[in-house]
């Protein structure tokens, strides 16, 4: 039998007592529907007590965080931190179960060491919160990857993408991309500007040692070009692209410190080492792990083959090698949570519409704000069921990060499935 609610024991310890923790409040239950059967409440209290519900007692302007600890024919037993009683004898319940909101009025008996003690209300009103019941585990456990997100500004500049590298793309989509056919498709495009290049990784380095454009890459993510050293201009001038830069925003910096004259004296002295370097153009294109750049690929023309690279081609090779990052990640993302042999995702809760996933790794989290499609793989009823999902929720709880996700598409009958298993499950409940 599955852990319905899934709240950890340590909630009998004593909560503390805080000022606001729901968004509800008395006046939305005006209109509420209301339970007013004696067995049917003191049933549901039965139920709240054997699956720790948390319980929001509102008592003199203070509300304080417990459980039930009893349940009497009469009376109920609550365990409150810190519950300081004075003269008024009535209070307020809010709780969260069985997919609804739910309030009522009681009286207080009386409250010592053992906790406080309430008359069984005679009504509970209730709001329904979701579409379909949300239930809560701690057993379930999940693999996932990535899906592709589109990289491009607009969808035709995706297209045309699709259109011009075919394969790299088809490959870059598969749920375990292979990073060595990747490298070798991106290689294949960058061999036709030049064939002088190098790989750096840069993300172990001491940051006193990076050079200029080294600072700009990790600091912008974005490619470094100066298309001809022969020109000044190349090293200063706007380029007309979000993604490729130069060295206009330090030369500007230059000279608001120092003045017009003296900027340009430090900028033809990194244009003459460039041409004593016998260079002609060159492009830094990042690399990244996780969306932080952790190295680059540096080509360069020189005065044997007298190409210069383009801004065209330096936008090109940084989409590219952005396709390549995201395959670099895929992979790493695939080993640590989606092989049957990696760490699986702990699922808090699930419904028909979606779950909410808890995870320990705060890159991942950070990365996945950014690319928030999902395939997920989801064991059901002795069979994985594949559904995919866009991250639509984000949030932290100490060391712990959560994501809340929101199905769209799966294989024929796996939700059928999932409404099964949670029928069963929901019938599992004590009431």
């Amino acid at each position: 039998m599955s852990h319905w609610h899934g709240v950890s024991s340590s909630l009998h310890s004593k909560a503390e007592n805080i000022k606001v923790v729901l968004t509800t409040t008395n006046d939305d239950f005006v209109d509420a529907r209301q339970e007013t059967s004696y067995y049917s409440i003191l049933n549901f209290f039965y139920f709240v007590k054997a699956k720790f519900v948390k319980i929001y007692f509102t008592y003199a302007g203070y509300r304080y965080v417990g459980l039930v600890e009893h349940v009497e024919s009469d009376s109920i037993q609550l365990s409150l931190s810190a519950f300081n009683e004075g003269p008024e004898r009535r209070a307020n319940l809010n709780f969260e179960a069985l997919n609804r909101y739910y309030s009522a009025t009681v009286t207080i008996l009386r409250s010592n060491e053992m906790g406080v003690f309430i008359q069984i209300p005679k009504e509970i009103r209730y709001l329904a919160r979701r579409e379909h019941i949300r239930l809560s585990y701690d057993d379930l456990f999940m693999r996932f990857i990535i899906l592709y997100s589109p990289i491009m500004e607009t969808r035709q500049a995706e297209k045309t993408m699709e259109g011009r590298y075919p394969y790299f793309m088809t490959e870059v989509l598969q749920d375990n991309p292979s990073v060595r056919i990747v490298y070798q498709m991106f290689l294949t495009e960058v061999r036709k500007i030049s064939k002088e290049f190098d790989v750096k990784m840069i993300y172990a380095s001491e940051s006193t040692d990076f050079t200029l454009p080294e600072k700009y890459i990790l600091q912008t993510g974005k490619s470094f070009l100066i298309e001809d050293v022969s020109k000044t201009s190349s090293y200063v001038q706007e380029l007309p692209s979000d993604s490729v830069i130069n060295y206009r925003e330090w030369y500007r910096e230059q000279v608001k410190l120092n003045g017009e004259y003296a900027s340009l004296l430090k900028i033809e002295e990194i244009k003459n080492e460039d041409a004593r370097n016998f260079l002609v153009s060159y492009l830094l294109v990042p690399i990244s792990l996780f969306g932080s750049p952790i190295g680059y690929l540096r080509i360069e023309t020189n005065q044997f083959n007298k190409h210069n690279i383009s801004v065209f081609d330096a936008e090109e090779l940084h989409v590219l090698a952005g396709l390549f990052s995201y395959a670099l990640t895929k992979v790493r993302i695939r080993r640590s949570h989606f092989d049957p042999s990696s760490m699986q995702t702990r699922v808090v809760n699930i419904s028909l519409s979606g779950l909410l996933m808890e995870l320990t790794d705060k890159v991942l989290y950070h990365y996945l704000q950014k690319h928030r499609r999902v395939k997920m793989l989801i064991p059901i009823l002795g069979e994985e069921i594949e559904v995919y999902g866009e991250i639509k929720r984000f949030f932290t709880q100490k060391d712990l990060f959560y994501m809340g996700v929101t199905f769209f598409k799966s294989r024929p009958g796996d939700i059928s499935r999932l409404e099964n298993f949670l029928y069963e499950d929901l019938h599992h409940q004590f009431f």
